[in-house]
């Protein structure tokens, strides 16, 4: 059996317990690699408050992998494109902050984020030439600052 249809047997058996059928997507992207599209109507619960639940899922879905793999296996699960329009919000905020940054000439400190958010502010903010970006702060407070370059 292939390893996708190993995620995908476990995952439908998941869906099936929550009681929802919903259409899967598992799509390898490296070996090792997997994306699983989800889509439907009222998956909302699956995705939770913030993507928590989202978030869970795709932990589960990792140590099954592992489990049922027998190595470290990368997934990650998107719902209705959730993970998609959350980084264009992110992206739109961080362009506004950037208009800050360079109107005040000051640092100016985004709200917390978790890593995978940050890391796209980041890759955002490298490719503006005159604005930096650092993370600070500690577990759940952690932060993106971005500042204007030294010159």
């Amino acid at each position: 059996m292939k390893n996708e249809e190993i995620l995908n047997t476990v995952l439908q058996d998941i869906l099936k317990h929550i009681g929802v059928s919903p259409v899967a997507t598992i799509t390898p992207q490296d070996e090792n690699v997997y994306n699983i599209d989800i889509q439907g109507n009222n998956l909302n619960f699956l995705i939770g408050f913030k993507g928590e639940s989202l978030n869970a899922l795709q932990s589960l879905m990792s140590l099954i992998a592992l489990k049922k793999l027998g190595k470290p296996t990368i997934i990650t699960v998107d719902i209705n494109n959730y993970k998609g329009k959350k980084v264009e919000r992110i992206l739109d905020i961080t362009k506004t902050f950037i208009d800050k940054v360079r109107f005040f000439e000051k640092e100016v400190i985004l709200p917390p984020m978790n890593p995978w958010e940050r890391r796209h502010v980041h890759l955002l903010i490298s490719e503006y030439a005159d604005i930096e970006s650092e993370s600070t702060g500690e577990g759940l407070s952690r932060r993106v600052v971005l500042k204007p370059k030294k010159k």
